[in-house]
């Protein structure tokens, strides 16, 4: 047992005595709950799940982003870019050359034209062009743009293996072109979610209608500025359109076969090409970290010159034959055309490598392999059952060693999965279930070594609102003897009669009655956001609006004290009370707002918080005063300036108590207007009072009698009744109305 037992004498304390913590027979405790595998088994599940959700938000998924970048970094691969994928660049070198002979771009269409002939004189596989055609050429000097884009449209038409680029937009933005013939079969369609664009910019008809297919070129990269994924198909008016780089693919090897879309893969014959939960298909990158590419390049100028050559029956400059049965992509890699992406290699690359090494993928089926979700959960349910379980069945030496083995092995497995089948398991799930579940059995070890500590705070915990132990929690060098000048609300009780009480009970019996007293009074002041400054005696102090200040305090004072009217009335209501009953149903409440100092008082080996202040003292005497009304709340003018709205009072009397100059306004807390209307009773008592205080005595007190007759039977107007008496019988020199109190 951790602490004696308490009990209240006087003014009430909480004795506690901390005893040792016994480390052996916490520790044997420990180990006979969290052996037993299958509650091992059960926290492993339940936390493997909460991280399997968690492992869904976008920054963790990032975080998984960039372990698959080092992957690509760090490991070395064995596939190599397809080589029958080449690039043709419209670079820097052949901006220059063309300029140098008075042709500055864009270039005329003439040259593109030039160009096709020369692959399809060549035996190219398909041409894909990572460019917009989607506006007529410009007229120059020595051509025509209709002449230059008729030579375009007639090379395509005579090639039968172009691929153009088109460009959608969630903007409605129309062409003449007709995409249905470019759309591909597909089962399933609703499982493609890759975002449904409402427009696009296709290149003019004259080229659209002659080319193999159309490629859409639209890509987007991730949050971090890296291109690592591009959908297969993107979805537009119903209708299904391939990347780029598919569709060449796709028109060139599978044309006219259908694609099932399954859950996490698209399947083309015997061919499966996995995707994630977007409809993205994950880009398998070739290449190292050195900033070298892995595809060949041959600048434009190179080919155009070449394609001349051939026109004029002399060598060309790039033979046939390095292009014969390829792959060829058009694109720009010069710096002013700002087509130039980031992969995780953190190489800059023009964005047609992007086409380039997805083609590559497609023709040589080397795809990334994600494992399932199913065994990333697996595999991070087992971990964390390890680490579980190796923390509580070994010594802290041999369980950090098997521990370090396991995180060596995730590493391992890991490295391998990703080097020979392209499989990345999910790291960040499983790092972060060894991790978290580390540091939970690490915790869980703390916090039952720390027993004694919380049983210490659990004790605190009912005499202290949340907010207060909350505050010093975050804040623990507020724990100083100053304090701050607040504006709050102060309640007070009282049992009346208690002396009289105590004395026909037995000691253990009076503390019994006091305990269940306290309990439920305590309750409901904290339910209602109330600080339980300290019990005295057979009193409660309690603040609202401290430490933590806020507006309604005396709206919430009232409502505590009100809550506990409603809880006498309840218990009169009862054939039998028992003993500890009968102590609500005699409590008096006094109740008072205004500004107080509230902080830790005391000295440097204890403090209480607590609020001092004219504030407070005028609570305490508002609480005696119901002695004299025989009433069961008073509140002060300040407090009733604040609650109005919501309770129904009226005003008992306008005196001054022991001890103060200035006089206050006093009133009984009735009701709640929700439940009472104003009864005509508590009119004639003001009117009453009002004359009492004009000194029309005589008139007063025939008012104040009618109000202590049948049915209203008042007290408080029973005490006037016998003070308008007195008055009559011995008026005073000067009258101003008020009364003034000469005890507490």
């Amino acid at each position: 047992m951790l602490f004696s037992d308490y009990n209240f004498s006087g003014q009430s304390e909480i004795k506690t005595q901390v005893l040792p913590m016994n480390r052996k027979k916490t520790k044997l405790k420990f180990s006979r709950i969290y052996k037993q595998l299958p509650v091992l088994a059960g926290f492993s599940f339940l936390l493997t799940l909460l991280l399997f959700f968690i492992s869904q938000v976008s920054l963790l998924e990032e975080i998984e982003y960039k372990l698959t970048d080092y992957r690509f970094r760090f490991t070395s691969i064995p596939e190599q870019a397809d080589s029958n994928v080449v690039i043709v660049a419209i670079d820097d070198s052949s901006l220059e050359f063309f300029a140098a002979n008075g042709i500055s771009w864009p270039w005329p269409r003439s040259y593109y034209a030039y160009v096709v002939d020369y692959f399809t004189a060549c035996g190219a596989e398909a041409v894909l062009f990572d460019m917009q055609f989607y506006e007529p050429d410009i007229d120059r000097e020595e051509t025509y743009a209709a002449e230059t884009d008729g030579m375009f449209a007639e090379a395509i038409a005579q090639s039968n293996n172009i691929f153009l680029g088109i460009q959608l937009s969630q903007d409605s933005i129309d062409t003449e072109t007709d995409l249905s013939r470019f759309s591909l079969p597909v089962i399933n369609p609703e499982e493609n979610k890759a975002f449904n664009y409402n427009g696009y910019i296709a290149p003019l008809d004259i080229f659209s209608r002659s080319v193999k297919s159309l490629g859409v070129i639209n890509v987007e990269p991730d949050r971090d500025g890296v291109i690592r994924r591009v959908p297969l198909l993107y979805s537009i008016r119903d209708l299904n359109l391939p990347q780029l780089a598919f569709s060449g693919w796709y028109n060139s090897v599978m044309a006219g076969k259908e694609l099932i879309y399954q859950k996490r893969k698209v399947k083309i014959d015997e061919i499966s090409i996995p995707i994630d939960e977007k409809g993205n298909y994950l880009i398998n990158w070739y290449g190292n970290d050195n900033g070298a590419s892995p595809f060949r390049y041959y600048p434009f100028k190179a080919v155009v010159s070449s394609a001349s050559s051939v026109m004029y029956g002399t060598d060309p400059l790039i033979a046939s034959e390095n292009f014969q049965g390829k792959y060829i992509i058009i694109g720009a890699t010069a710096a002013g055309l700002l087509d130039l992406k980031t992969n995780p290699y953190s190489r800059i690359m023009p964005g047609m490598e992007i086409w380039a090494t997805a083609l590559s993928n497609f023709l040589n089926q080397e795809f990334i392999l994600p494992v399932s979700e199913s065994v990333n959960f697996a595999a991070t349910l087992i971990i964390i059952f390890l680490v579980f379980y190796l923390i509580t069945h070994l010594n802290a030496k041999m369980g950090n060693i098997f521990l370090l083995l396991l995180l060596v092995g995730i590493f391992t497995i890991d490295y391998l999965l990703w080097k020979y089948l392209r499989a990345p398991v999910n790291l960040t799930l499983i790092l972060s279930g060894f991790v978290i579940s580390y540091l939970l059995m690490i915790t869980v070890s703390y916090l039952l070594e720390g027993k004694s500590r919380r049983e210490i705070r659990k004790i605190f915990t009912r005499y202290l609102h949340p907010d207060v132990i909350k505050k010093l929690e975050e804040n623990p060098d507020q724990i100083h003897l100053g304090g701050e000048e607040i504006y709050a609300t102060v309640l007070y009780t009282d049992i009346y009669n208690f002396t009289t009480i105590s004395e026909t009970k037995t000691p253990k019996e009076l503390v019994e009655d006091l305990n269940n007293y306290f309990s439920k009074l305590t309750g409901i002041i904290l339910q209602h956001r109330g600080l339980l400054d300290k019990y005295m005696g057979d009193g409660i102090m309690a603040l609202f609006g401290v430490p933590i200040s806020r507006e309604d305090h005396a709206l919430l004072a009232c409502e505590a004290a009100f809550a506990h009217k409603q809880l006498r009335i309840e218990m009169e209501k009862k054939k039998t009370l028992t003993a500890s009953d009968q102590l609500h149903v005699k409590t008096r409440t006094g109740i008072n707002s205004g500004r107080l100092v509230a902080g830790n008082i005391g000295s440097d080996k204890r403090v209480d918080y607590t609020a001092i202040g004219d504030t407070v003292n005028l609570a305490s005497r508002l609480e005696g005063v119901n002695k004299i009304y025989q009433t069961n709340i008073i509140i002060s003018e300040r407090t009733y300036q604040d609650v109005k709205q919501v309770f129904l009072c009226r005003e008992l009397d306008f005196l001054r108590v022991k001890g103060k100059k200035e006089p206050t306004r006093i009133y009984e807390l009735i009701d709640k207007h929700i439940n009472l209307n104003r009864p005509d009773w508590i009119d004639e008592y003001e009117e009453a009072l009002n004359l009492y205080r004009m000194g029309e005595w005589k008139k007063a007190a025939r008012q104040f009698e009618n109000l202590c007759a049948e049915p209203v039977n008042d007290p408080a107007a029973e005490v006037m009744l016998d003070r308008c008496y007195y008055l009559m019988k011995n008026p005073p020199e000067i009258w101003d109305g008020i009364l003034t109190l000469e005890v507490k």
